[in-house]
């Protein structure tokens, strides 16, 4: 499947910051950060959002069955 909005490879320059962190954190940027960068406000408190679940007290194994259960839940494929 592929995404129905390009991506953002080169962000606005309020999101540069954002790009280097996620590059630097994950090696890339993440797919989902590119499309939401077509909003640019929504960028920063999502990444904030997810450092927080990525980093949380949950080991990697509940984390992922965590995300599954709400995809189920909210019928997504995941």
């Amino acid at each position: 499947m592929s995404a129905r909005l390009s991506y953002v490879e080169d962000p606005p320059p309020e999101l540069v910051p954002v790009y280097e962190e996620s590059k630097k954190a994950t090696g890339r940027v993440l797919n989902i950060t590119r499309l939401m960068a077509h909003h640019p406000p929504t960028v920063a408190p999502f990444q904030a959002w997810y450092r927080t679940t990525r980093e949380g007290p949950l080991d990697l194994k509940l984390r992922q069955l965590a995300y599954v259960k709400v995809s189920q839940l909210n019928r997504c494929e995941y």
